[in-house]
């Protein structure tokens, strides 16, 4: 019979994390992505991140414009910059992934296969190494 080896327990720890590794970089870039956008006449622009539109500059001279078509000229920016974001997003995520873009809408999407495979591999590792712990336990406690 093994004796209890700590080493072992760290290594199985180790190999369920690995499935996880560079998730937090990916996560850390997409949030830095921006998108951007701007009007035919250069007069108005905006900025979209993860955080929503974070920039928006107005020339004076856009308010000659009316409200109305400022507006609407604010409205379709954000959109057309929310929708250079996803661009943008989906690029980084392709390189990830393989594939772009990625809808994680759909079922079974690769992102969530990869997380649900990597929480089954680490719930069998926890499974694994408190079945041995209860084991030594119980050697323990008949010594």
């Amino acid at each position: 019979m093994r004796a209890f080896d700590e080493a072992s327990i760290d290594r199985m720890i180790a190999g369920t994390q690995r499935p996880l590794d560079g998730f937090e970089e990916l996560y850390q870039q997409v949030l830095a992505v921006q998108g951007f956008a701007q009007d035919a006449e250069k007069l108005v622009t905006v900025e979209c991140s993860a955080q929503g539109v974070t920039g928006l500059d107005i020339n004076p001279r856009a308010l000659r414009w009316g409200s109305d078509k400022l507006a609407t000229t604010i409205l379709d920016l954000i959109a057309t910059s929310l929708a250079d974001l996803q661009e943008k997003s989906n690029a980084i995520m392709a390189e990830k992934w393989g594939e772009a873009p990625l809808d994680l809408t759909k079922q079974d999407n690769p992102a969530e296969l990869r997380l649900r495979n990597a929480q089954e591999t680490y719930d069998r590792a926890m499974e694994n190494a408190m079945a041995e712990l209860a084991r030594i336990q119980r050697r323990l406690d008949d010594a």
